[in-house]
């Protein structure tokens, strides 16, 4: 994909583009004005793509400092009569919630959309939230697409629903769409020029128990509109046989997997199918009509059997007396496929048990046979990595000055840092949601003796941290705190946050200090170190821990990547090699260090000259106590 694709205004093009641009694509031809997000995968590509084209549609977009943050920012958007988006990944909901829960109650004014990544199956999420509930309890209108297609068709019609609605909505993508790529048949390009206007309605848009309960009951009324709406839409549809005993109901991606498992199975047309793109509310007009026809009803879905609770409640309403099967044939954890749900409707529709496995199945169960596992680890040169290993020889040393510890406890936060959990680095104890590492270590403070010693990103100290270190402070909490500044959010594509002084669409402005921060929430002793140094690491952390009250010590190095980035063409990069006439064979760079660029062969130390990017960090005598690590040529 090239921006050139996302900006062409030539309706009836076809354009292949990956599900999170097309959503972008969508919203552009839907009228969007404003959209905020927090980065996160699955879902950071969707702002991203809609900065390359703000400007030359005047759209405003911004990367803020966390999703309640960008949420509000949307909702402004939308009390002021623009179209709005805000997207983020699945469990950042759960700090977007409030305002949410909040704003449904009024009402939206110009159309805003909730873009919501849950990752099923967990490709680089902690868990595989299931944010149909939340849009449930917050009365969120749920579109879910089953492709990148349907995806940017959703994407434009959900700010016009919810404007008509007057409702805010939800579009709830998994990781599956929104990295997908499929050919897109763009569509028109709004010409019309909105200028946002604030209409002053304080008993609407002020949060007071008087207004609320008013507002509940014409939420009510609102949702009960909107549901008759969904019986109708494109997206909701019975195919196949109507006059079938089977009915099987799927919802979202599902669909795809059951159209091609039909297919596979040559039983089509002995099936009524309703496709379902909005879950919630769901259209009860059309499942009713496949309820009353069928002799059985197989629902399928990912995760949580939402859909087929409601299935169920509806049939019992209306006393429709039929077998419905849902999570007793689909699992309640990982991603679909299309072998899986060919097996569940052979097994509903009582069909032999497909035996032979087709092909794919058995490139599929070959590939996982001889494909090594590669878990995500820190890059080669990473600053993380050296301030890990700072810490665990600081906790060497005052292991062997304190006989009864057990070592530091060590919780760390979401982020690249996370990875420092993996071997040899094993230096991530404990592990929540953006934020609470410092949080958690206040706890453990009070109720254990042994040092606790806490890492926390950058972007997700600006998002999270900041909170629980005045907790910290004002409860004089004995804690260690290492902020781990690269000066960007690596994980998720390196977008800018508060402490780079960039924002989303290039332009310069104000760079916050975090040790400006951490001093103004009046923590008494902060230091800053350089993240390669360690010698200075390791002393920085002996005084820390032995401080009374909250420490916080600030790391600081580029990420390795972005700087690499800016050296190529400049200028040279020297890379690690091994003088084996000094090397004694200690492995200690191997077995503690573990940079991914050394390996073994031959039962000897080497580097690898295209993995390593000349950081140095190997050089230094708590890595190498031998000096047999040096600087080679430039590569």
């Amino acid at each position: 994909m090239s921006t050139s694709d996302v900006l062409l205004d030539a309706p009836g093009k076809k354009v292949v583009l990956m599900g999170n641009e097309a959503i972008a694509r969508g919203l552009l031809e839907g009228g969007l004005k404003v959209a905020a997000s927090y980065p996160g995968t699955p879902s950071s590509e969707i702002l991203r793509t809609l900065i390359t084209i703000g400007g030359t549609y005047d759209i405003y977009t911004e990367w803020s400092v966390n999703e309640k943050v960008a949420a509000e920012v949307a909702i402004s958007a939308s009390l002021a009569g623009l179209r709005s988006m805000v997207s983020m990944k699945g469990v950042g909901v759960n700090v977007a919630s409030e305002p949410f829960q909040a704003f449904t109650y009024m009402g939206a004014r110009g159309g805003i959309v909730l873009v919501c990544a849950d990752d099923v199956g967990c490709h680089s999420s902690h868990t595989e939230q299931d944010n149909r509930f939340f849009a449930r309890e917050a009365y969120l209108p749920i579109f879910e697409p089953f492709d990148p297609r349907e995806a940017k068709e959703m994407a434009q019609l959900v700010l016009k629903y919810s404007e008509e609605w007057a409702q805010p909505v939800m579009l709830r993508i998994t990781t599956r769409i929104a990295h997908t790529s499929a050919d897109i048949t763009l569509g028109e390009i709004p010409k019309e020029k909105r200028k946002g206007d604030f209409n002053r309605l304080p008993n609407r848009w002020v949060n007071l128990p008087k207004n609320a309960r008013r507002m509940r009951k014409e939420l009510i009324l609102r949702m009960k509109n909107i549901a008759e709406a969904q019986n109708t839409l494109s997206f909701n549809r019975i195919e196949g046989n109507e006059d079938a005993e089977y009915g099987i109901i799927a919802s979202g991606i599902s669909y795809g997997y059951v159209k091609e498992a039909l297919d596979l199975l040559g039983v089509s047309q002995n099936v009524k199918l309703l496709k379902i793109g909005t879950p919630y509310p769901l259209p009860d007009a059309l499942v009713e009509k496949v309820l009353t026809g069928s002799k059985k009803v197989l629902v399928v879905e990912e995760l949580e059997p939402f859909v087929e609770m409601q299935v169920r409640a509806l049939a019992n309403k209306q006393g429709i007396l039929i077998s419905i099967t849902g999570k007793e044939l689909i699992p309640l954890d990982g991603e679909l496929s299309v072998h899986m749900v060919k097996k569940a409707v052979s097994k509903f529709m009582e069909l032999p048990t497909p035996k032979e496995p087709n092909e794919f199945e058995k490139f599929e169960n070959t590939a996982s046979q001889i494909i090594p596992p590669r878990p995500p680890v820190l890059c080669p040169g990473c600053g993380h990595r050296s301030v890990f290993y700072a810490i665990k020889l600081a906790e060497r040393k005052y292991k062997r000055g304190d006989k009864e510890s057990k070592g530091f406890i060590k919780p760390s936060d979401i982020g690249c840092y996370t990875l420092g959990f993996q071997s040899p680095l094993e230096a991530v104890d404990v592990n929540f949601c953006m934020g609470a590492s410092i949080g958690i270590s206040s706890g453990f403070s009070k109720v254990i003796h042994d040092p606790v010693v806490c890492t926390i990103g950058d972007s997700t100290f600006f998002h999270a941290g900041i909170p629980p270190l005045l907790n910290a402070v004002f409860n004089r909490s004995d804690i260690t705190v290492i902020i781990l500044d690269n000066r960007t959010t690596a994980m998720t594509g390196f977008q800018p946050h508060p402490g780079v002084g960039i924002t989303a669409s290039g332009e310069e402005t104000k760079m916050i200090s975090i040790e400006e921060i951490v001093k103004a929430c009046g923590v008494e002793l902060v230091k800053s170190v350089d993240a390669y140094d360690l010698e200075e690491l390791v002393s920085e952390i002996d005084e820390a821990v032995k401080h009374k009250g909250p420490a916080v010590i600030i790391t600081h190095r580029l990420c390795r990547m972005l700087e690499l980035r800016e050296l190529r063409g400049k200028e040279t990069i020297s890379h690690m090699s091994i003088d084996y006439e000094l090397c004694k064979d200690c492995r200690i760079c191997v077995d503690r260090f573990g940079c991914p660029a050394m390996y073994i062969i031959d039962e000897k130390v080497a580097i690898d000259p295209n993995l390593c990017n000349g950081c140095g960090v190997c050089t230094q005598k708590q890595v190498c106590p031998k000096g047999a690590i040096i600087f080679c040529e430039a590569k």
